[in-house]
């Protein structure tokens, strides 16, 4: 069976830590783009409820995603997304005009293949990093050291808001809660670039890979902590790439372990 779900992409949202310049006309032109990017998190954020669509409310809580973004998306873009398998697993894709695919990738139940394979750092409270913030090179990178974990404490009202108006949908599993509204899937995948931006400094960067593997669903009015260490980096077509792996909890334990693939140098333009 397939499922397909269409929204208009629309401007991202004012950030509320260190902004990624990316996402503004100017930077995305640095980096040689046609225009601001539409952050890669959110086109994840809309996938999710056809994920769901096809997988049941129980991948929330302990299914996995692994999404590939392949091209860049700009506002006022109608994304398509399709999501077809069985009720096990599923591959999915989002796609713009001329079938333009903005993202793939598969999702499923349980445990996924390379969860095992994740080097997590001990879970630790959140902490303040020291001023100037740090930048680093492919070959000075700090490999598998623990960044300075990153909270945020998440209201009732905000985790209501993060779908209402971060992502503009309407879906009454985050709606009309008195207290404890579960938080969208998407703010938990998007800690990872806080993150980053909390322990260094940096000009434009690109997500370009998340895998998560859920643990269980996270609830407002509590603080979300997210930690995690680069294990890689590397160098292709001159963008420079890192990869992180994180760790997602509440007070309650852990939410969701993750490894982030983001360019965090992409070449210069032109």
């Amino acid at each position: 069976m397939t499922f397909t779900n269409q929204v208009t992409a629309t401007p991202d949202p004012p950030s509320t830590g260190v902004h990624n310049p990316i996402h503004d006309a100017e930077g995305a032109d640095a980096a040689g783009y046609a225009g601001a990017l539409v952050a890669g998190v959110r086109t994840y954020g809309w996938a999710v409820q056809t994920i769901v669509a096809a997988l049941g409310p129980r991948w929330r809580a302990t299914g996995w995603v692994d999404v590939q973004l392949l091209r860049p998306l700009y506002a006022g873009e109608i994304l398509t997304t399709k999501v077809s398998g069985s009720e096990i697993d599923v591959a999915l894709s989002c796609e713009v005009a001329d079938k333009k695919v903005v993202m793939t990738g598969a999702a499923g139940h349980g445990s996924a293949p390379w969860a095992d394979d994740l080097n997590t750092p001990e879970t630790a409270p959140a902490g303040k990093t020291k001023i100037p913030l740090p930048t680093y090179e492919l070959n000075t990178a700090p490999l598998n050291q623990p960044l300075v974990p990153l909270g945020a404490w998440v209201t009732n009202a905000t985790a209501q808001d993060i779908v209402a108006q971060d992502l503009g949908i309407d879906d009454q599993h985050y709606s009309d809660q008195a207290n404890a509204t579960p938080i969208h899937p998407y703010f938990i995948a998007g800690r990872m670039a806080p993150l980053t931006r909390h322990n260094f400094t940096y000009g434009p960067t690109i997500h370009v890979r998340s895998q998560i593997q859920n643990v269980r669903e996270a609830r407002s009015d509590r603080q979300i902590v997210v930690g995690a260490q680069i294990v890689e980096v590397y160098e292709r077509k001159g963008h420079w790439y890192q990869v992180l792996d994180g760790i997602v909890t509440d007070e309650e334990g852990v939410l969701a372990t993750i490894r982030h693939h983001t360019i965090f140098r992409p070449r210069l333009a032109g």
